[in-house]
């Protein structure tokens, strides 16, 4: 099986640790200190003069192997592909990396949030707002998974990222550090510019249909609501988490 055709399923990105990035923009972002295996082309994307740059810097970083347009395209995700792809070495994190975070850095956590566009939002919007880093509870969407990767539009490649852990293994590190769980509930009692966000925390996001669990309730030291008009009870969950982010920036911007 070919490596792309692979790296399509949740299973070969795991087993290998590896990840596809696809496209120009998205590939000459990649950072310089990231691991990048090997560069795939497809025969058009060689043949076209404009890439002859982008193809030599290609061959000064990592091995790069070239398709035939029709297979090429029947091993990536998007409907027109631009013809290159770079497959990269996964950064594993775990939540003890996050400790040396600085002291009023603030994280994301998402429960069992399902939807990758939602998921790639959400760490496209924490990496805008400055979070120090993402955590991501099992069952919710790969976030080396294509999906998730083009939603964060490059951020997933630079914002620190925990995922498959479970919700008890993340609230337990968040009181071990000390650090307040903020979450976003249509029920809350708090509004959130009424919220100190200056301060270290962590802001909570629950799953997209059933909201935030039992067990991730119990550990929740604010529930924070974002008001709304009448007869609307609640926000798509990367649009609410994306509007709490948002009041940290300006909370510390001010």
């Amino acid at each position: 099986m070919h490596i792309l055709k692979q790296l399509k399923i949740k299973k070969g990105r795991d087993d290998s640790g590896l990840f596809v990035v696809e496209g120009i923009k998205f590939v000459t972002e990649i950072p310089a200190d990231w691991h990048i295996v090997r560069f795939i082309l497809s025969e058009k994307f060689v043949a076209d003069v404009k890439n002859t740059a982008l193809i030599a810097r290609c061959k000064g970083i990592a091995p790069m192997e070239i398709l035939r347009d029709a297979v090429f395209a029947s091993y990536v995700e998007t409907q027109t592909p631009q013809g290159i792809a770079a497959v990269c070495r996964q950064r594993v994190y775990t939540l003890d990396d996050f400790a040396s975070a600085t002291p009023d850095g603030f994280f994301l956590l998402g429960e069992n949030l399902q939807d990758p566009g939602n998921v790639g939002t959400l760490i496209r919007t924490a990496a805008a707002a400055g979070a120090a880093g993402v955590i991501f509870t099992t069952g919710s969407a790969d976030i080396y998974g294509a999906k998730v990767q083009r939603a964060a539009a490059g951020a997933a490649l630079r914002m620190p990222m925990v995922g498959e852990v479970t919700t008890a293994e993340a609230l337990k590190w968040l009181a071990a550090q000390n650090i307040p769980l903020y979450a976003a509930h249509p029920r809350g009692d708090t509004l959130p510019y009424t919220l100190d966000m200056k301060k270290r925390f962590c802001l909570l996001i629950g799953n997209e249909a059933r909201g935030i669990s039992e067990e991730a309730s119990a550990g929740v030291d604010t529930f924070v609501r974002l008001p709304m008009a009448e007869n609307n009870e609640s926000l798509n969950a990367a649009t609410a988490g994306s509007i709490l982010l948002y009041e940290v920036v300006r909370q510390r911007c001010a």
